[in-house]
């Protein structure tokens, strides 16, 4: 029956944080995930790094098993607010008593390139497999040089494979990490044999191996064909609630009001995902509380490990802990004065301080950051 059904439109990693969280909210209706994958959810940030590496094995990419429903290789096609129900790929109409939209996102696309390797779901991490098993030397080229480009970069090279990456801006990741990072991390790759060119605006012609990484885009199309609020994003609150009544989202297509930035965000990272998800889902089954929470990553590149925390939100001061580019040290994100985000390289206790201070909104000046004999820590207790 209707009115003990929850369907969750999307079968990724939020899909199964708001299952495992309905149930823990105490809701003993049906859930019914419905995923266009034919795989349950799995573990994405492996994708562009131990998996290609063949440092993990397939089966452990999985999840555990959730308590509902799955119909996978099918989709949500439209949503009926006004009937509390859904169409599907399948040509079902299943009624709804709530709905959560966890519909994520899919890689932008160039024009002209749709052959090309996109990484963004295992089936993609497979067909890129094949480029870096073949033999004989081969080479790869990329084309964007964020998260995904260094990464696979990394992978390839450790590989022992030519790797040339195309970036439109002046340096990696210039836009997250700024200039003096960027140049660091490029210095990192071209020491590691790459052949980055950045700055390419315009792009020559590409081999038949070829991936793109230029970002993702937030799967908000059936949302807005069914009049829901989106602006980069579905927008949601606190809560996961939009404006149409007994309809929700999360993760990567959402973009949620953040207590914590008093900002609504938008973030792309599978750990913020997995707990938005969760935290829906037993606000959903009734046992909610606003999710303020700081987003956090992590990426690694050849023997380095990168964590960052923050929303991405826009900085104008960047304050360092330790010797810049010799790890381990931190880089803080400052706006205004006030502590916005950070990113440590080999540095995972620094981190998880500057989470606590972003956490408590706890005030913290320039010179106790860079001072390494400041016991961040400490100013979390205060």
């Amino acid at each position: 029956m209707s009115e003990h059904r929850v369907v969750i439109a999307g079968g990724g990693v939020a899909a199964h944080g708001a299952a495992v969280g309905l149930r823990q909210g105490g809701f003993d209706g049906d859930v019914v995930i419905i995923g266009r994958e034919s795989h349950p959810s799995y573990e994405r940030p492996y994708l562009s790094k131990r998996y290609l590496l063949r440092d993990l094995p397939r089966e452990r990419l999985f999840l555990p098993r959730v308590e509902a429903e799955l119909r996978l290789g099918q989709e949500v096609v439209e949503i009926q607010p006004d009937a509390h129900a859904v169409r599907t790929s399948a040509g079902e109409p299943l009624p709804y008593w709530r709905l959560l939209m966890v519909t994520g996102g899919r890689s932008r696309r160039l024009a002209g390139l749709d052959d090309a390797i996109y990484l963004r779901e295992l089936d993609d991490a497979d067909h890129l497999l094949t480029v870096l098993d073949q033999d004989g030397g081969a080479a790869l080229e990329i084309v964007g040089a964020g998260f995904i480009g260094c990464e696979v970069a990394a992978v390839a090279r450790i590989r022992g494979l030519a790797v040339t990456v195309y970036e439109a801006l002046d340096q990696p990741l210039l836009r997250v990490l700024g200039p003096e990072l960027g140049e660091w991390l490029a210095g990192v790759h071209r020491g590691r044999g790459v052949d980055l060119r950045t700055g390419a605006r315009e792009l020559p012609a590409l081999g038949k191996d070829v991936l793109i990484a230029v970002g993702m885009q937030p799967n908000v199309e059936l949302a807005q064909a069914a009049g829901i609020r989106c602006d980069g994003g579905v927008l949601v609150d606190e809560f996961g609630r939009t404006d149409a009544p007994d309809v929700y989202a999360a993760g990567d297509c959402s973009r949620f009001w953040n207590p914590l930035f008093e900002a609504a965000v938008r973030v792309e990272h599978y750990n913020t995902a997995l707990r938005h998800g969760n935290a829906v889902g037993r606000s959903i089954a009734g046992d909610g509380k606003p999710f303020a929470e700081v987003p956090w990553f992590w990426s690694d590149q050849y023997d380095l490990n990168f964590q960052y925390v923050g929303a991405g939100l826009s900085w104008d001061e960047t304050v360092v802990r330790g010797r810049f580019g010799t790890p381990p040290f931190t880089v803080f994100f400052l706006d205004a004065g006030r502590l916005v985000g950070a990113l440590g390289v080999g540095d995972g206790r620094t981190i998880g301080q500057a989470r606590r201070l972003l956490e408590g909104r706890t005030p913290v000046t320039r010179d106790q950051l860079a001072d390494e004999g400041v016991d961040l820590k400490a100013l979390t207790r205060r």
